[in-house]
């Protein structure tokens, strides 16, 4: 039954229900006339349905304006940002006010979150073109170089390699970021000190060229994804390393794992820097994804991503679990 027929049944009832006692009330204590007054109950039963229908009507009216306004929306092609309400054709009553200023505000947000999204695959795109661009560049470079050096090649070559690593990185997080909104993470057992080891073995070549000295301690236990949660504590050693003068330390605790450097320490809050592609007052390249990324991971485990003070002098990013879920 539709909310129009449902209160004009209401309205209707409530006209039609005293009336129908009184009526019978009155039958039976004078007698009769029985004819007269089965006729009377007729008539206004017909009033009372008439009168249910016709204030429905016009109670709903409101509402279905609101309904023809939401649809032509719905129709109508163009960004999200530029989608209004038409203006009501009489001043809807005080209840509906609110739902069409609501609506007004659901419209507003999902322009914002459109701009949003639009701003960040633009960001996406250019950083990823840039490491791509640098590396076709320098491949032509090798290619119409003749006499190269050994040292002059190897480091034309190390160029490269940082350039497609880049890439590569930025690929990786875009990748995390869609596996976390295409479905929630599948949690199991995870022994985060070998995590961490491996990890570490990943970096080790890369440590040693920069003369770091990458080290972990502690042992323990969480529940997680594993890649999602290895793509976070690699974007947190890539920041170490980028930053520290010579170390570079995982800790590890039951549900957390920490990472610390010797560096000069983060330069804004990590509010700031965990916003992608805008760290200070101008986009800054994909490092900005990465903290964005172990933020967004942190956050899908039910844990959070935080920054304190370092025992070693430097910045200090620690990767959360929450107390259920650690073991």
């Amino acid at each position: 039954m539709s909310l129009r027929a449902r209160l004009a049944l209401v309205i209707a009832l409530l006209a039609f229900l005293p009336n129908l006692v009184l009526a019978l009330l009155l039958g039976f204590l004078g007698g009769g006339p029985w004819p007269s007054l089965l006729l009377w109950l007729a008539l206004l039963a017909s009033v009372s349905a008439l009168v249910g229908y016709l204030l429905a009507e016009s109670l709903l009216r409101p509402l279905e304006e609101l309904t023809r306004a939401l649809a032509y929306l719905s129709l109508r092609e163009g960004p999200v940002s530029a989608l209004r309400l038409p203006s009501p054709k009489e001043p809807p009553p005080r209840e509906v006010a609110e739902l069409r200023r609501r609506f007004a505000e659901l419209l507003e947000r999902i322009g914002e979150l459109q701009e949003a999204r639009e701003a960040f695959y633009a960001a996406l795109a250019h950083d990823l073109k840039t490491p791509l661009l640098s590396a076709l560049r320098l491949l032509d470079y090798l290619e119409r170089a003749d006499d190269l050096g050994k040292e002059r090649r190897i480091a034309l070559l190390r160029a490269l390699k940082e350039e497609l690593s880049r890439g590569y990185r930025l690929t990786e997080n875009l990748l995390a970021l869609a596996r976390l909104e295409a479905r929630p993470p599948q949690r199991e057992t995870l022994n985060l000190r070998a995590l961490a080891e491996d990890l570490l073995l990943r970096y080790r070549e890369e440590a040693e060229r920069r003369g770091l000295r990458l080290e972990v301690e502690g042992a323990g236990l969480a529940r997680g994804e594993r890649l999602l949660l290895e793509r976070a504590l690699a974007n947190l050693l890539e920041n170490a390393l980028r930053h520290a003068k010579s170390r570079v330390r995982v800790r590890v605790e039951e549900g957390a794992l920490q990472v610390e450097d010797d560096g000069p320490g983060l330069p804004l809050p990590l509010e700031a820097l965990a916003r992608p592609f805008r760290q200070g007052e101008g986009p800054r390249g994909s490092s900005g994804l990465g903290l964005y990324t172990a933020k967004r991971v942190a956050e899908a485990q039910g844990g959070r991503l935080t920054s304190g003070p370092s025992l070693l002098g430097g910045a200090s990013l620690r990767l959360e679990l929450p107390p259920g879920a650690s073991l």
